[in-house]
């Protein structure tokens, strides 16, 4: 038999978050933020005081010993208030924490994992570059090639999220240009974001604002060998656990923008009235209201068995794209159904519709395009590569 329940320690963080964000964001405080493109450390800092950096690391690296579900809960909830935050937590706790809890030395878990957890460090994943982000192994031209005790860097990535704000950067870069295997001669290192010869330029995009995007240079870059993470030229084989986290955190706070847009859609279908009844009296606004909510339903159950599949340790590539892709789709279905609903009150700057709207656009395309993750699930029915 099936069991579809969280643990009652799970209920309890969750219902925990969702008070915190209820308390500590208001849609006054949702909109100062986007307009001012600017995520408070303050509320950074308070995750990491009630433990939430370090949730799912383990306790002698200052964690909770909690899973990826665990994880998945807290950024679900944390987009749901806003949406932006469970991004910005993403991008340490997954980029950074994830990848050496899993492929990291003993020595680089105490200090690292360590800083995260208490909320001292922060990071980005310098993965994309000027000619691709979905075909990273053809795309890649950054290189990190040994000199002595060090590894020098050059190169150019693009799009890399956080960037700006970064304490550390986990860098995949090209280790040797001889490597027969398409997929060898790669590796990923832990490179400090104020290292010499770093050059970090903001880019202007138009949602997800809080959160920078960044071209990010890398000129004669010295990286000590002690920061590679795990063995040398096994950098994709590593880069594809974190990548299956990404696309099982990237659905958490998708849905959770979709869940945060059609309950404010059901409030103003719910208040505003047309006709001489409520919005929602409308069969055919009903539903679109109802046709999104199916759709929620749906990709929450694909989001934690996704999630559930990584934290045992089981193969999970298919499953959490198929859960990025239907997460990603409601997010931008429920925001433009809610900007449809609302007609032109939606389309004003006031309202938060047209802000979920500008956040679910980007993961229609990233971080892998749904286009391309169908391309993957059609290789899991036995169908030759698509591209």
């Amino acid at each position: 038999m099936l069991d579809f329940t969280f643990t009652d320690e799970q209920e309890m963080l969750r219902d925990t978050v969702r008070k915190f964000m209820q308390k500590e964001v208001s849609l006054d405080l949702a909109h100062e933020i986007d307009e001012k493109e600017e995520f408070p450390d303050e509320l950074w800092q308070k995750m990491a005081s009630l433990g939430w950096l370090g949730l799912p690391f383990p306790e002698e690296y200052g964690g909770y010993g909690g899973s990826v579900v665990d994880q998945a809960l807290i950024i679900n909830e944390l987009s749901r208030g806003l949406f932006v935050s469970g991004f910005i937590y993403l991008l340490t706790t997954c980029f950074g924490g994830n990848t050496l809890n899993v492929f990291g030395a003993k020595e680089q878990k105490k200090r690292y994992l360590t800083g995260i957890a208490r909320g001292r460090y922060r990071w980005a994943l310098a993965l994309t570059e000027p000619d691709g982000g979905t075909d990273i192994l053809g795309a890649t031209k950054t290189t990190a090639l040994k000199d002595g005790t060090s590894y020098v860097a050059n190169g150019q990535k693009v799009y890399i999220s956080g960037a700006d704000k970064a304490s550390y950067f986990t860098l995949f870069a090209k280790t040797d240009k001889t490597a027969e295997r398409h997929t060898r001669g790669f590796s990923l290192f832990i490179v400090d974001a104020k290292s010499r010869g770093i050059t970090i330029r903001k880019m202007k995009k138009l949602g997800v604002k809080a959160c920078s995007a960044c071209e990010v240079f890398f000129e004669d870059v010295k990286i000590p060998e002690e920061n590679v993470i795990g063995e040398v030229g096994n950098g994709w084989y590593h880069l594809t656990d974190t990548l299956n986290n990404e696309r099982i955190t990237v659905a958490a706070f998708c849905l959770g923008n979709a869940q945060s847009a059609l309950n404010y859609a059901v409030k103003y279908a719910k208040e505003r009235e047309a006709f001489g009844k409520p919005l929602g009296e409308i069969q055919v606004l009903q539903h679109r209201l109802a046709n999104v909510y199916l759709e929620i339903q749906m990709a929450e159950l694909m989001l934690y068995k996704a999630a559930w599949l990584q934290a045992n340790r089981k193969p999970v590539a298919v499953e959490g794209t198929m859960a990025k892709i239907a997460c990603s789709e409601v997010s931008f279905k429920a925001a433009e159904m809610g900007m449809r609903l609302m007609a032109g009150a939606g389309y004003m700057m006031e309202y938060p519709m047209q802000r979920h709207y500008r956040d679910a656009v980007l993961f229609l395309t990233a971080p892998i395009s749904n286009d391309a993750g169908k391309n993957l699930i059609g290789q899991s029915l036995g169908f030759g590569r698509a591209y």
